[in-house]
């Protein structure tokens, strides 16, 4: 965002403090002008806990992220998911969400552990698309 470069492990290393958030997984998407905007998924750590992340945890991530980090780390949308999805070898797939999301074709489908984690970032894309330039 802004042009600057953005790790997703500073990301993932103060969302994760949090204990409602079990994991989470961030992504970058193109607003248009050369832009980018962060998008953050978020796993909630109840057991079974599919819902929405509370208005009040999504602040008290973004506070995080602000002070301890930047005011460019603050992720433009955070979304809670069921699962995540990953490798065989338990990586986040960033780049097979990242492909989804933007409506692209996922390279790798194949070599993902749990591809039907997909499906759930298929149907949410369908959020961004208006924000696509």
């Amino acid at each position: 965002p802004g042009g600057v470069r953005i790790g997703t492990a500073e990301i993932y290393r103060q969302v994760e403090a949090f204990p409602e958030i079990a994991e989470a997984l961030a992504i970058g998407t193109d607003v248009g002008g050369g832009d980018t905007e962060i998008v953050l998924f978020v796993r909630l750590a109840a057991p079974g806990d599919t819902g929405a992340i509370d208005a009040a945890l999504a602040q008290r991530v973004r506070d995080r992220l602000r002070s301890r980090c930047s005011p460019r780390h603050v992720p433009a949308v955070i979304l809670a998911v069921a699962d995540l999805p990953r490798t065989p070898s338990g990586k986040l797939a960033e780049l097979a969400v990242a492909d989804v999301v933007a409506g692209r074709e996922v390279r790798n489908r194949n070599a993902l552990a749990n591809p039907e984690a997909l499906e759930e970032f298929i149907i949410l894309a369908r959020q961004f698309a208006p924000r696509r330039p």
